[in-house]
């Protein structure tokens, strides 16, 4: 054999070791550390994002309300606040708005969960790795298409 395929089998043999070797557990956890913090941080997000539709679209809604019942005071043939098309209307509005930022968290969770799942699966190599990784994005997908499901029964059941 001359120098130059001995170099080149070497350099495969240290190349192919390192592509076998586990991954240093300190960075795994540090990553796991990092994405648990970014997961509480979209969760946290996504529900202060949800507080505040919930605060604005009740809001919403009191003031259709409250108009309403002004209007009953001042036109006897006014529809009472409860058949008022506008306090309906708002209800629908506020409804779906809150169904919508509900998804946002349940989707945020899921991301949360699916990152963390992600760098825990770098503690695995070759096909465990993939197998984990495609473990966490089924559960991701699951997580999502339930979230979408809530979100889409929500809007059916205020039309």
């Amino acid at each position: 054999m001359n120098k130059n395929a001995i170099a080149i089998a070497l350099t495969c043999a240290v190349m192919l070791q390192g592509c076998n070797q586990q991954p240093d557990p300190a960075k795994v956890q540090a990553d796991v550390t990092k994405a648990e913090a970014d997961g509480q941080k979209k969760v946290v997000d996504a529900q202060a994002k949800m507080d505040k539709v919930v605060a604005d679209k009740n809001k919403d809604v009191v003031g259709a309300q409250a108009d309403a019942q002004k209007d009953a005071a001042n036109n006897p043939n006014a529809p009472a606040p409860a058949a008022n098309n506008d306090v309906n209307k708002a209800q629908v509005d506020a409804d779906n708005k809150i169904a919508d930022a509900q998804y946002d968290v349940d989707k945020a969770k899921a991301e949360a969960q699916k990152e963390v799942a992600d760098a825990r699966c770098e503690a695995q190599v070759g096909d465990a790795n993939k197998t984990c990784k495609d473990s966490a994005k089924a559960s991701y997908d699951s997580a999502v298409a339930a979230a979408k499901a809530k979100n889409d029964a929500a809007h059916a059941a205020h039309k």
